[in-house]
């Protein structure tokens, strides 16, 4: 593993282990991603959730939040109706941490929904990559890529990702959780 990974590796550590404090916010991680941005780039906070889906939700996950071909559904681990206030309130904060050049991108509503459906389809996809291994891992990071561009659908993933995890823990339960770290 490189330099780069290994970073991301303690990065995801770090953000799971924030998320995992009793009666943390949704947002207790952030910080984290913020010093991976202003290290790297906002973008590259994709990376981070890129591997805190492929080892904690892909390996944690329940039975009954995966689909028939034992991948892990987002669509039952986040049901659509939490998007909204989870991605909203992970960019503002996002914003405030990750600086204002972000603030005009984040700042329509309907573009951010438009962009968690996005958010939602990547999360999935990188998700079924896990299997493969490392062909699996060299197709999630082009995945990832093609939102290198788009603030709006890396909060979306963020916050997705963040509510995923989450899902997971309350699902293994406290003791299952605490003693994963």
């Amino acid at each position: 593993m490189n330099l780069y990974w290994s970073i991301v590796e303690h990065r995801a550590v770090d953000y799971f282990t924030a998320q995992s404090q009793p009666d943390a916010s949704p947002l207790a991680g952030l910080p984290v991603l913020a010093a991976h941005a202003a290290q790297f780039s906002p973008f590259h906070t994709l990376h981070v959730a890129q591997f805190l889906l492929t080892a904690i939700v892909a390996d944690d996950c329940p039975d009954h939040l995966r689909n028939g071909n034992g991948i892990p559904d987002i669509d039952r681990l986040v049901p659509e109706d939490a998007d909204a206030f989870t991605v909203l309130m992970t960019a503002e904060e996002q914003r405030r941490l990750f600086g204002g050049h972000l603030d005009e991108e984040l700042r329509n509503v309907e573009d951010q929904v438009a962009a968690t459906r996005r958010a939602r389809a990547t999360v999935q996809q990188v998700l079924e990559q896990v299997p493969h291994g490392r062909a699996g891992r060299a197709r999630m990071l082009d995945i990832v890529y093609e939102l290198r561009d788009d603030p709006r659908a890396i909060a979306g993933v963020l916050a997705l990702t963040t509510a995923a995890l989450r899902e997971v823990a309350v699902q293994r339960g406290p003791a299952d959780a605490s003693a994963g770290q």
